[in-house]
């Protein structure tokens, strides 16, 4: 079999189709992915179609339902319709809510919006013709991507904490190394472990910092049929056609709250950090009571808010410490058998609404840069991959912070703006980030090894990335101004 100048074969010996899924011939490439979130199982979806061999290592025992609700937008889903029967299941689970604007009482501020993306007249978003639900249960998520994970063959190794990463360039491979010594290596080694992944001393040379943003966000999620005494709730659902998700903003705090036949969530972001051991855990979790004593003035607020948590599951509320980092310069190892993705490589706050869109984004990058590379050009594929996302990730976390400054704005006339002052545009969701990578990976080579000029064109049309770091927008928060950053480039809507 002859090889192109990439690696990889010149066409396929036959057709593999599993589970209506159209495989890309082998690329002889050996992935191993670190993590079991909806980043890492995406990315081992998106490889093995690309015809990578992959396994996963998680240290969880099974996969867990902890979690409230995910916001995705039509770009995590741009690959969707490759998995049909994943398809099928994501319109049944998926929760097409509205948006709903409020008052901390509850007064509803304005008429309910769609999501941007979901709007008349606007540009095609990246999954058309799926019609993007845009709220999803967070458990609802990882056990749409593990169950298809399992129809593929895709092997899970349970219950293996990973403490360490290396990589040999002689050699060739990433190394992942478990608590008890055992070293696992492939030809790439995905990182997708999350904010605690310990690959940043192999990347950056050291761990990273996180920085407190100074508020913590209280979150739960239960099934609507669990409800027990929530006369108001039931009302609200009777009232109602479509899902909401209800919005409230208030002097420096917001509420989430996301209302559908499916699931009931909340999610309250406070300023301070006021019980002293909230963490960045699923593990960290507070008492009804405690919740409702953090509250300010809590007689104030809408009691269809204080019915849900009264509902919620004893010490069943997760009290996340909100911490970010400061953009990474690299997520690669050195010789780039190690690769960041997700979380580990970049870390939001939930005001962005694009955290999970964002790694889901990264998975079906990294596998079509892999593809493209081959196994010859593997470890310069992860630096083409990072330099193709890392502008555009870099300006998404920026927005969470300029979104909570809007969030937090309780004047009438800020309310009754925030479709405006939380803008997103359609260089967001209009972005198929497979078709990019495919489209601009000889460039991103290109740049890498010859230093030929490259300029990201996944942004806002003429935006100019601009360097910034937590401090310099926390202390612009606390004074009360928001960074605006649609004056930078094209955020339009067609």
């Amino acid at each position: 079999m002859t090889l192109s100048s990439t690696g990889q074969s010149d066409g396929p010996s036959k057709t593999v189709v599993v589970d209506h899924v159209l495989r890309y011939p082998p690329s002889g490439l050996r992935v191993l992915i670190v993590g079991a979130g909806p980043g890492g199982l995406l990315a081992a979806l998106e490889c093995w179609r690309k015809g990578h061999d992959v396994e996963i290592i998680e240290k969880a025992s099974h996969l867990t339902s902890i979690g409230d609700i995910v916001a995705l937008g039509p770009s995590a889903w741009s690959t969707l319709h490759h998995y049909p029967n994943m398809l099928e299941q994501y319109s049944q689970i998926g929760i097409d809510a509205q948006i709903i604007p409020c008052h901390m009482d509850g007064t509803q501020a304005i008429d309910p919006l769609e999501f941007e993306f979901n709007r008349e007249g606007v540009a095609q978003h990246a999954a058309y013709p799926v019609r993007v639900s845009c709220i999803m249960g967070r458990a609802d998520l990882a056990h749409l991507f593990y169950q298809q994970c399992q129809r593929l063959g895709i092997p899970i190794i349970w219950n293996t904490s990973i403490v360490d990463y290396d990589e040999n360039a002689e050699g060739g491979y990433g190394v992942a190394v478990s608590e008890n010594g055992m070293r696992y290596t492939a030809d790439i080694v995905v990182a997708a472990d999350g904010i605690g992944s310990k690959s940043h001393k192999l990347t950056l040379g050291k761990p990273v910092r996180a920085v407190s943003t100074g508020y913590t966000i209280y979150r739960a999620a239960m099934p609507t049929s669990e409800l027990r005494d929530a006369v108001l709730l039931r009302q609200l659902l009777q009232e109602n056609g479509r899902p909401q998700t209800r919005i409230y903003m208030g002097h420096n705090q917001h509420i989430i709250f996301v209302v559908s036949p499916r699931l009931i969530s909340l999610a309250i972001t406070l300023p301070g950090e006021p019980r002293g051991s909230a963490v960045e855990s699923w593990a960290s979790t507070v008492s009804r009571d405690e919740l409702l004593c953090q509250i300010p003035d809590s007689g104030a607020i809408d009691p269809r808010i204080i019915e849900a948590i009264r509902n919620f599951p004893e010490n069943g509320i997760v009290a996340w410490k909100l911490s970010m980092r400061n953009p990474q310069p690299k997520w690669t190892s050195a010789d780039g058998y190690v690769v960041q993705l997700g979380d580990s490589a970049h870390s939001f706050i939930p005001t962005s609404t694009n955290g999970a869109t964002i790694a889901l984004e990264d998975g079906a990058s990294l596998a079509e840069c892999l593809r493209l590379g081959g196994r010859r050009g593997r470890s310069i594929a992860t630096k083409a991959h990072q330099l193709l996302r890392q502008d555009r990730t870099s300006l998404v976390q920026r927005m969470g912070l300029r979104n909570r400054v809007a969030f937090h704005q309780d004047s009438s006339d800020n309310i009754k703006n925030i479709a405006k002052a939380a803008h997103q545009g359609k260089w967001l969701w209009a972005h198929n980030p497979e078709q990019y990578a495919l489209e601009r990976f000889d460039e991103a080579l290109a740049h890498l090894k010859h230093g030929k000029h490259f300029e990201n064109t996944n942004l806002p049309p003429g935006h100019k990335p601009e360097m910034w770091n937590l401090q310099g927008e926390i202390e612009k928060e606390q004074q009360g101004l928001m960074t605006e950053l649609t004056t930078n480039g094209d955020w339009g809507l067609q």
